[in-house]
């Protein structure tokens, strides 16, 4: 029965879903602040967290790095590298939440759009929950890799 459980979540399909669900969710998340930078600026700093002079730098480097991952992770190219990024930013932004809940600042979540939920320990745990899934992309993930059709081998250039 364990090793049953055990064959199933660690299976490649699941990796590939949830590698899929994260492109995603981070494609997604990451349009509405590629084109409103000062609105997401805006959430960067409601934080209470950020200094004031990288809040600008971070409101316009961090959508794009969303979208340059989630790209990855759709097309298969450096899944492990991508997934080690949104693992990087998943628990960047869930300390930036538990900070701003323990300290009780009431702000909304900027995760997909300016005016959206305000942040509560369900943002945690969503937060949490991608985390796991961004580990087992990158522990458990083999399946359709478009960089590894078309990269060249040291071998096969004479090397």
């Amino acid at each position: 029965m364990i090793s049953r459980l055990k064959a199933l979540l660690t299976h490649p399909v699941l990796a590939l879903l949830l590698r899929l669900y994260l492109a995603g969710v981070f494609i997604y998340a990451s349009l509405h602040k590629i084109n409103f930078p000062a609105e997401f600026a805006d959430n960067i700093a409601g934080y209470l967290i950020v200094p004031y002079w990288l809040i600008n730098p971070l409101a316009v480097f961090m959508p794009w790095l969303e979208l340059v991952c989630g790209l990855f992770l759709l097309g298969g190219v450096r899944v492990r590298a991508a997934s080690l990024l949104i693992g990087a930013m998943l628990v960047m932004f869930t300390v930036a939440v538990l900070v701003a809940l323990i300290q009780d600042t009431p702000i909304g979540c900027g995760c997909f759009q300016s005016v959206g939920e305000p942040i509560s320990w369900w943002t945690v745990l969503r937060d949490l929950a991608w985390l796991a899934m961004a580990a087992h992309v990158y522990f458990y993930d083999r399946l359709v890799h478009l960089d590894r059709l078309f990269m060249l081998k040291p071998e096969e250039l004479g090397l």
